[in-house]
């Protein structure tokens, strides 16, 4: 979907309650706190008062004053780069603030470069898994790893609620996480919560494997062959069978017959 320079100018002005001004926001850009093909995570710091607590003004957004803070920058700046941060601060708005997502505090211009300011995390969950590679067996905090899978079940199960919509089909010129996407997102460019699924299903895998690249001697075009024919990525020496079982139902091919998230939370919760 093409948004035009006047949409892009009425979600500006809807999101003007979330704006930081230049002079209280400090980007240190020798500090990189993620990059990814499409965008870049400096450190920075800001002066005065979140938007966002100032917006929900509650106990658990109080800590947002005076604060360290996560800037989100695009690698390219024009329109379509403009269109996607306008409507991630759209989405993260909705959310406001949960203990398990990070969240936006406001967004700023630096040079007429549009970037989002975000909680800073101290610990992504990749850094959280890979630790227990050299753990004993015996010590590994399973119920921690079942925890957060359930969590995250949850909360996909809210945002599919919130958009009914069965498939996107997406601009194909956008740079997305090829081994993460399901078939049918790489074939017909079909994006809806099973494909989410999908993307979940190999989350599992991650986690349960500490923080393996999935699919890692692969390339793109090796990877589409090799799903088309039913391959599927190994199960981790670490992952029980009922997880393992949960895991492959998520990469189905008929995406009819993979469960949806309210599912998923239903068998985590089961455990």
């Amino acid at each position: 979907m093409h948004i035009s320079s006047e949409e892009i100018a009425e979600m500006k002005e809807q999101s003007d309650e979330f704006m930081i001004l230049r002079k209280n926001l400090h980007i240190s850009f020798d500090v990189i706190l993620g990059k990814g093909v499409s965008s870049t995570v400096y450190k920075g710091h800001l002066l005065g008062t979140a938007p966002l607590h100032e917006q929900l003004q509650n106990m658990r957004t109080e800590k947002f004053v005076d604060c360290d803070v996560a800037v989100k920058a695009a690698n390219r700046f024009g329109q379509s780069e403009v269109e996607e941060l306008f409507k991630e601060i759209q989405a993260m708005k909705l959310i406001e603030y949960h203990e398990n997502v990070v969240c936006l505090l406001g967004w700023a211009f630096h040079h007429e470069a549009l970037c989002l300011v975000l909680e800073i995390a101290e610990k992504d969950l990749l850094h959280y898994v890979t630790e227990f590679r050299e753990t004993l067996q015996d010590i590994i905090p399973y119920d921690n790893f079942l925890s957060i899978l359930s969590q995250i079940t949850k909360d996909f199960g809210l945002c599919s609620s919130c958009d009914q919509t069965f498939s996107n089909q997406s601009s194909w010129t956008q740079k997305l996480p090829i081994k993460w996407l399901a078939l049918e997102s790489l074939t017909k460019r079909m994006f809806s919560e099973k494909s989410d699924v999908w993307s979940f299903g190999v989350l599992m895998y991650e986690m349960l494997s500490f923080g393996q690249i999935p699919y890692a001697s692969m390339n793109n075009d090796e990877l589409l062959v090799f799903l088309q024919s039913n391959g599927r990525l190994e199960r981790p020496v670490n992952m029980t069978e009922e997880l393992c079982e949960i895991m492959y139902s998520c990469w189905i091919k008929d995406m009819e017959k993979r469960p949806n998230f309210a599912q998923l939370q239903e068998k985590f919760d089961s455990f």
